[in-house]
């Protein structure tokens, strides 16, 4: 469960870097505003593979960057 909520909040520092919103990411990605949203407020505890590899694909971030533990995840 650890793993999941960093990479998720990862996720979302790396979209508000860039300056988009979620459906500016939802476009890049192909994964459904809404879904964004649940993902990034925790709301879908277990985000698909899929739905990550391609979020971590239009923010131009290697998924293995996102499991890394070394990040601090103290604020979102």
């Amino acid at each position: 469960m650890i793993k999941e909520v960093r990479v998720i909040y990862k996720l979302k520092k790396k979209r508000k870097e860039k300056g988009w919103t979620q459906l500016k990411l939802s476009e890049k990605s192909g994964v459904p505003q809404p879904t964004i949203s649940q993902i990034e407020k925790g709301n879908r505890k277990y985000p698909t593979h899929e739905n990550i590899r391609k979020l971590a694909k239009a923010l131009e971030v290697d998924i293995r960057e996102l499991e890394d533990e070394s990040e601090d995840t103290a604020t979102v």
